[in-house]
């Protein structure tokens, strides 16, 4: 096994390329932003480990990914669940009898014209039969035309928006907001039997996203969207927005010299719908209770899932559901070897962003053992993957090349955030 990690040619005095041996990547993975920035050029080559029996084949794979710069410890968590389904440090992984994969890696910050430089690169070199990358939204769509166009296969990890519309090299393993709103909703819908909806969301793009896309979700399977409100990000008020959101009605009761306040919705739904974050959530729920809104199912979406959501909100988000594309706390057997392996390799639990470069890179590994050298039918391969057993769910490639799977359905049930499907 070897790893090229290149650097742009806008961070280096000099082209180079680091050579890291099986027993040195380990070294190279959490020291990457030192390695990367470094002004001297460091070079190390060391014999490769070697198994009893040699591989069916070998081939290399293109990781583009930003390794330095602000976006750093994002593509270092993809960098090593790339790493770990590659089966760099002998591992368990399921293709290491029949592959062996060399693997490149550059580092192109967020920027996107070396993105597109790196895809030229590594198209350029036969034996490279696939990438997995970029992560950043600025880098992706010049990455993926450009694979495009040299007919090399890819496999995405951003959101960026119309990404495999570049064409039918282009795949895309990512959680986007349209289909966590889609999960939800169908739950709901389908499960909760829940009609009527309410939602309340920040002014921000992820917010917006969201709650448009909840909405048509909610539309297509024959829901009722009866009140919708808006927020500022930031804020931490959010009195003005429940009352309007339900059309409280209040009314004053003198009881001695005490004049009691007591609250009455008007606008009756099943649930409501709030696309945003832990900490806000940690302060919108009490002033839920606070204007009396009672038997409401509370739905959000994967900026929910985090142990501190039920230590700012405690018993006011008991029993509220929401969604994710990972879940450290599941039961599914993929799962549970996926989180052991990246534990005892890296000393902590993997991401989300881990989770998705692991399985991209399965596929990858599949898709070019089964495509014997060539890259058309390494492309061909993913566009009829079906079933895919992913730690991030069963994943299968639609027309669009758009990664579908079952997402995790979560919620709060005695103080505890547990997987429910």
């Amino acid at each position: 096994m070897k790893i090229i990690i290149q650097r742009p040619m806008a961070l280096e005095n000099n082209r180079h390329s680091f050579h890291v041996s099986t027993c040195l990547l380990l070294v190279a993975v959490f020291a990457a932003s030192y390695l990367l920035l470094a002004s001297t050029v460091l070079s190390q080559t060391a014999p490769l480990s070697h198994s009893p029996l040699p591989p069916a084949s070998s081939a290399r794979l293109g990781v583009i990914l930003p390794l330095s710069g602000r976006y750093a410890a994002f593509g270092e968590q993809a960098l090593k669940g790339i790493l770990l389904a590659a089966d760099t440090f002998g591992t368990t992984f399921e293709l290491n009898k029949g592959l062996s994969l060399e693997i490149i890696v550059k580092d192109t910050t967020d920027d996107p014209l070396a993105s597109e430089r790196a895809v030229e690169e590594l198209a350029a070199d036969k034996d490279v039969m696939g990438i997995i990358g970029p992560l950043l939204s600025v880098t992706a769509m010049g990455a993926a035309r450009k694979a495009q166009e040299l007919k090399l296969p890819i496999i995405t990890l951003s959101q960026k928006q119309g990404l495999t519309g570049a064409g039918d090299y282009v795949f895309r393993n990512f959680l986007v907001p349209a289909e966590q709103a889609k999960a939800v909703a169908d739950y709901a819908i389908n499960k909760l039997n829940c009609i009527k909806f309410a939602i309340l969301y920040p002014d921000s793009a992820y917010g917006i996203e969201l709650a448009n896309s909840f909405k048509e979700e909610i539309k297509k399977g024959n829901g009722i969207v009866a009140a919708e409100e808006q927020y500022k990000e930031g804020q931490t008020y959010f009195g003005k927005e429940v009352v309007r959101l339900f059309k409280i009605k209040e009314t004053e009761k003198k009881e001695g010299r005490r004049l009691l306040k007591t609250f009455e919705t008007t606008v009756a739904v099943d649930a409501l719908y709030i696309p945003d974050y832990f900490d806000i959530i940690g302060l919108i729920a009490p002033h839920l209770a606070y204007y009396n809104v009672k038997d409401v199912k509370l739905l959000g979406a994967n900026g929910w899932n985090s142990p501190k959501l039920v230590e700012l909100a405690g018993k006011y988000v008991e029993g509220a559901v929401f969604t994710d594309g990972f879940f450290t706390g599941s039961k599914r057997e993929a799962v549970s070897r996926f989180i052991n392996d990246f534990k005892n390799l890296y000393g902590t639990e993997p991401g989300i962003i881990a989770a998705q470069a692991y399985d991209a890179t399965r596929m990858m590994a599949e898709a070019i053992l089964s495509g014997n050298g060539k890259r058309d039918e390494a492309r061909n391969y993913l566009a009829n993957l079906k079933k895919f057993r992913g730690v991030t769910g069963d994943i299968a490639f639609d027309s669009n090349r758009e990664a579908i799977k079952e997402l995790f359905i979560l919620s709060v049930r005695k103080g505890q955030i547990v997987e429910i499907n």
